[in-house]
């Protein structure tokens, strides 16, 4: 008797197979991918709720709120973990950052930290992920490592620090390793910027930053980094250099800038002005070679009504949506960033003061068990198919004349 390989229909039947397991994550109860376009789903909303304790989720497509988590401690920041299943968010009175689990919408875990954070960033620190921490109370930004749940380090910058910012590899900073970053920390309290290298967990740099530095920020590219200041103005900082450029603009007097941010596609930069009731939008700058003279456009290049007093804004990292948190009216307003104009207020209660946006979390089955379900499944389908193929043609050998 010859054996008989079935290499025509064995392989089809695996590639069969195959399709029909992908086609299992479109079965009912199965997990779905959201094809967004790069556009958030969600944002994160801190100090909504009628306590204004609360962080607040607010569904983008529905344009409302569908959940919250209250919080203690007057909470001030929010950050997102890189797979958005975590928000992080500050505590200052509590000393604490609670760690909330977004796809349950429920607090995991509280870490104790220094006194009084006021502002968080995320990034990495010698190869493991990491939450930074500004500590104003502390003079300190301490470092706590994300898996772990704890702190494993702690910098001391500037008195009060209350504004954080990573500059990454590309943004413009000058680095001898690709996986080191720099934290830019606003020292309120201090007229200084400190500049941490997170890989070597120290200060590498202090840039006089006069006018009581409130917050910063960083764009990915174009080598500037943006300061608010108590004064009412914003000031450029060279991150080659390490260096103050000058004055961008400055708001009128009494009027103290909130959170900024940055549209990743142009570079312009967001300053909401509660006291004026508007968002300015400033044109990026350049940093300009050393020793030149430093010229800032005329700014802001418009700016945008809100009222309710904007102290926060944020825009989506795909330049479409801008999000600005009017806290004396207990509102978030969403808006086209291209077209310049209000799309919806969405009503959150308390005092919103700072937001981030993000996706929908994933499922909470991980991707690795899921492919690894697929896996045994198209297994068993082959094997399944390799017998049955394997008796069909010991048959049909059976019924062939010897030779």
């Amino acid at each position: 008797m010859r054996l008989v390989h079935g290499h025509g229909r064995g392989p089809q039947l695996l590639v069969a197979l195959f399709v029909l397991g992908l086609g299992l994550g479109a079965l009912p109860g199965a997990p779905l991918a959201h094809g967004d376009g790069g556009a958030p789903n969600l944002a994160y909303v801190v100090g909504g709720g009628s306590g204004g304790n609360d962080l607040t989720v607010v569904d983008v497509s529905k344009r409302q709120v569908t959940g919250g988590v209250r919080l203690r401690g007057a909470p001030s920041a929010v950050v997102l973990s890189f797979d958005a299943r975590t928000a992080y968010v500050a505590e200052p009175a509590a000393n604490a950052v609670a760690v909330v689990d977004t796809g349950a919408l429920a607090v995991a875990a509280s870490l104790p930290v220094g006194t009084a954070p006021s502002a968080l960033a995320l990034g990495f620190t010698r190869g493991a992920e990491a939450l930074f921490v500004a500590a104003s109370g502390s003079n300190a930004v301490e470092i706590l490592d994300v898996a772990k749940r704890r702190v494993v380090g702690a910098v001391a910058v500037g008195r009060r620090p209350s504004g954080l910012a990573l500059a990454a590899p590309g943004s413009g900073i000058v680095i001898t390793d690709i996986n080191d970053e720099e934290l830019y920390v606003a020292n309120s309290d201090d007229d200084t910027v400190s500049v941490i290298s997170t890989d070597q967990q120290q200060v590498i740099a202090t840039i006089p930053a006069p006018g009581g530095p409130l917050g910063v920020v960083v764009p990915a590219t174009g080598g500037v980094a943006y300061v608010s200041v108590r004064s009412g103005a914003i000031l450029a900082l060279s991150l080659a250099r390490h260096t103050l450029l000058g004055t961008v603009m400055r708001l009128p007097d009494g009027h103290v800038p909130g959170q900024m941010d940055y549209n990743a596609v142009t570079g312009e930069i967001y300053v909401p002005d509660p006291a004026g009731g508007q968002v300015d939008v400033l044109r990026p700058v350049s940093a300009g070679a050393a020793g030149g003279t430093f010229n800032a456009p005329a700014e802001p290049a418009r700016t945008l009504a809100v009222a309710g007093g904007p102290a926060a804004v944020a825009i989506t990292f795909d330049g479409a949506l801008g999000f600005v948190a009017a806290r004396d009216a207990g509102k978030i307003e969403l808006f086209d960033v291209a077209a310049h104009r209000a799309l919806a207020s969405i009503a959150v209660g308390g005092s919103p003061r700072a937001m981030v946006t993000g996706p929908f979390p994933p499922a909470t089955t991980s991707s690795t068990s899921l492919l690894l379900g697929g896996i045994a499944v198209l297994a068993l389908a082959a094997l399944g198919g390799v017998a049955v193929l394997g008796w069909r043609e010991y048959r049909r050998v059976r019924k062939e004349p010897a030779r």
